[in-house]
């Protein structure tokens, strides 16, 4: 063989490598792919735990499956008189199904959840130890409502205390004093809004999707096996002493929820523990308290389902 022919070949074989090698980017892991009964939205920015769920070929049986979740959730929606937004994941394949799921809502209580996991976030980062005091300013932090403290203020309260009665109790007090740590709750929400949901909110009235709660109890959930502060907010969640709503005599003992109220908004976000766990966030605007009666109702119906219809692998 020639030079040129030699250096032919070894120019051809390079060009062959490079073109047919295995160094490829896979852009179909970067969508997460979720059945959606709502009106769309602008999209946003991709959050790194969209990959979290796993990559699960939907059987046949499994499609019948989402179809009576999702025909449940519908009918049930049809039966409320007001607002209402709802959103399911199946925690073991990452189905996504909501009605209204892009809907907007106040969301009241709902925002101790992300809160108490930045909270758990400072301390992680080193910007702030459970010991640490944190001391009550009336002006800041004094707020009517649920929680102890109101029942007996005292002049400081540890981190470690804050984070457990602003989850557990629902303590609006706590709350607050919690906010101060970002520097006030406007610096506070406009953090965990930017955080979590990679959007805005208007500070004074911070607004939540079924779909924007969803999200925030995935990143919960998925990470609470590597990261013990937010097992421990999820015992919080499990150990609240607000008996009602989403923990019906069905899921007592087997729920973690934070229940919001706030005049006709009355909501639950929750994790349920059946054999297939799975999320549910249901958002109502109503009359009195009708919907804390439909949350109830729908959980039941889901986990039945969940529990008794699901397929076996």
């Amino acid at each position: 063989m020639t030079l040129y022919g030699m250096i032919f070949s070894i120019c051809f074989f390079l060009i062959v490598s490079f073109f047919f090698s295995a160094h490829t980017v896979d852009y179909a892991n970067e969508a997460e792919i979720s059945e959606k009964i709502s009106i769309p939205i602008k999209s946003a920015a991709i959050s790194a735990n969209k990959n979290l769920e796993p990559k699960t070929i939907e059987t046949p049986e499994l499609t019948d499956f989402y179809h009576k979740i999702n025909q449940t959730m519908i009918d049930a929606a049809k039966t409320f008189n007001g607002d209402i937004g709802m959103t399911y994941v199946d925690l073991t394949t990452g189905k996504q199904i909501s009605v209204n799921g892009t809907k907007e809502f106040y969301s009241a209580s709902t925002i101790k959840v992300p809160l108490a996991m930045m909270i758990a976030d400072k301390v992680e980062s080193g910007s702030l130890k459970w010991e640490d005091q944190l001391t009550f300013n009336e002006k800041e932090d004094y707020e009517d409502g649920t929680g102890i403290i109101i029942n007996n203020i005292q002049p400081q309260y540890s981190v470690r205390t804050l984070q457990e009665y602003n989850i557990t109790y629902s303590d609006n007090i706590a709350k607050n004093m919690l906010y101060d740590t970002f520097g006030g709750d406007v610096k506070a929400k406009q953090a965990l809004y930017a955080h979590f949901l990679q959007k805005e909110t208007d500070w004074d009235d911070a607004k939540f999707t079924s779909e924007d709660a969803a999200k925030i109890l995935k990143i919960l959930y998925k990470e609470k096996a590597s990261n013990v502060e937010y097992q421990t907010i999820y015992d919080y969640m499990k150990n609240t002493v607000f008996h009602e709503r989403m923990e019906t005599p069905t899921t007592a003992g087997k729920v973690a929820h934070k229940i919001g109220s706030y005049e006709g908004f009355l909501h639950d976000i929750g994790i349920l523990e059946t054999e297939q766990p799975f999320i549910l966030t249901v958002f109502t605007k109503g009359q009195t308290d009708a919907g804390i009666a439909f949350i109830s109702t729908i959980t039941d119906q889901l986990w039945t389902i969940q529990k008794n219809n699901y397929p076996n692998e």
